[in-house]
């Protein structure tokens, strides 16, 4: 990897790392949302989506920030049917 490229790499990865905390920041500052999460799809249905955008980011078919956005609304959509049990 060129030097061109991994400044350009570390720019995005940078420039999403922002994004997520200024979107925690709102969800903290907004007091219409009361932190509930819809669950559209099951723990296989994550999980699948899960691979598939880890497939995606080794291709390079998505973009570092989509691949972070994704992997944390996954990752909240989970925690969310761990803590509603069985």
């Amino acid at each position: 990897m060129t030097i061109g490229k991994r400044n350009v790499q570390q720019h995005k990865l940078e420039k999403a790392k922002a994004k997520k905390e200024r979107r925690a920041a709102r969800r903290l500052e907004d007091p219409e949302t009361d932190g509930t999460i819809e669950v559209e799809a099951t723990e296989a249905e994550l999980i699948d989506e899960l691979a598939a955008i880890h497939r995606g980011i080794e291709m390079a078919t998505i973009s570092p920030e989509e691949f972070e956005n994704r992997r944390e609304q996954i990752r909240l959509q989970l925690e969310h049917i761990e803590r509603r049990g069985p």
